[in-house]
């Protein structure tokens, strides 16, 4: 049973922490989100928002102040670089009667969970503590006990259970000591963000649309305010020469040919993981988003399938808190890990090899494959469910 006396505590402030802690505030449980920073981050990240996660947030009272700060994508497109063609144009429409959100949001992270704090701090049951870094913790006979790092010195807090949301580096699964199995994909990925409107310059383009080259592909994905543009880097590139402002420019020209006076907003160089927790569970600690598993970003899947966790995890503690065994945390540590490897990880993963994809025959093959696929009505409203993550109503 979760004690009444103790509140549900989760490690991290980013978009899976505050939605467990606002599904969970909800309903009446009580939760504490801690977060090791002052501020919310300011970082963009991630920023595709699917149906399934759509839906989510419907039922937690906040997809309208998320979607009024994004932009609805309705074509989910993919091109040939060297023709400059659209290969495969899959319209949103053919899943409108699988649901409400027939379309994907781009709207950056850090304004999702601008959204998130002050609606889990609305509640009656929700509280979130800034400036709090966890150092360690540990399970007494029926709660646990955490100790955090603040300004004013280290403070103790007990909960009936922990909750790490604290991403790829997390120190609960560290302390745990879970293995975080996987590998990591020998491509760099370079961001470049800005002010460029690319609506003109890849003229019929959607929001988003994933460019094959087998040399350099390209991810566009457009958003409120800057259109972010993913290129693969070349093995053999020097980091430092790539980042100078002059060859940004030049990548950015060398794909769009001539373009218009633009400002350069943000970029990031990165490489791309692909892991997945031994167990997502330990007692009384849960693991929950990029804590328990990361991967390729291709599909825009990493984000909404650790705000699905939340979800499952939130169903688990309410048959807790009505007297179910906490014995089905299992249950959402073996459902969560199962779907992080058999569809999260086969999905990015098969659209990372689409991408890098060098073979003349198949890339032939491909394109073909996602022509055809595209202008099937069936083909495409079940291609479409996998890629919104809700090829359960297939």
């Amino acid at each position: 049973m979760i004690s009444n006396q103790f509140p549900i505590l989760i490690v991290g402030a980013g978009p899976v922490g505050l939605s467990l802690a606002l599904s969970l505030a909800r309903v009446g449980i009580h939760a504490e989100v801690y977060e090791a920073d002052e501020e919310l981050n300011t970082q963009i990240r991630a920023s595709t928002f699917h149906p399934k996660t759509l839906e989510l947030f419907e039922t937690w009272g906040v997809v309208d102040d998320v979607i009024k700060h994004g932009y609805k994508v309705n074509q989910l497109q993919y091109w040939e670089r060297a023709t400059r063609k659209i290969i495969a144009d899959f319209d949103y429409q053919v899943i409108a009667k699988d649901t409400k959100h027939p379309y994907r949001l781009q709207c950056p992270q850090y304004i999702a969970t601008r959204v998130l704090k002050p609606a889990v701090e609305l509640t009656e049951f929700g509280k979130v503590y800034m400036g709090h870094k966890l150092l360690d913790f540990v399970e007494k006979e029926n709660h646990i006990v955490a100790r955090f790092e603040t300004k004013k010195g280290i403070v103790e807090k007990e909960g009936s259970y922990l909750c790490g949301a604290d991403g790829t580096h997390s120190t609960v699964r560290k302390q745990l000591n879970i293995g975080f199995q996987g590998k990591t994909y020998e491509d760099r990925f370079l961001l470049i963000g800005s002010d460029l409107n690319t609506n003109d310059l890849l003229p019929n383009a959607a929001q988003v649309c994933y460019v094959f080259d087998p040399q350099e592909w390209v991810i566009i994905l457009n958003l409120p305010d800057i259109v972010r543009v993913v290129f693969r880097m070349q093995n053999d590139e020097d980091e430092i020469v790539a980042m100078k402002e002059e060859n940004l420019r030049k990548r950015i020209s060398n794909f769009f040919g001539e373009v218009p006076d633009y400002k350069i907003k943000t970029t990031q160089l990165y490489r791309v993981h692909q892991r997945v927790a031994d167990t997502f569970r330990v007692g009384r600690v849960v693991l929950v988003g990029d804590s328990a598993h990361n991967n390729n970003p291709s599909g825009g899947m990493g984000m909404n399938s650790g705000i699905h966790d939340a979800a499952n995890l939130t169903e688990k503690f309410i048959r807790i808190c009505n007297g179910e065994s906490d014995s089905i945390l299992d249950d959402y540590s073996n459902e969560r890990r199962k779907y992080a490897i058999e569809s999260v990880q086969l999905y990015s993963d098969q659209q990372y090899k689409n991408m890098a994809m060098t073979s003349e025959e198949e890339r032939v093959k491909r394109n073909v494959s996602l022509a055809e696929i595209a202008k099937d009505p069936k083909k495409a409203r079940e291609y479409l469910l996998k890629a919104s993550m809700l090829e359960e109503r297939i």
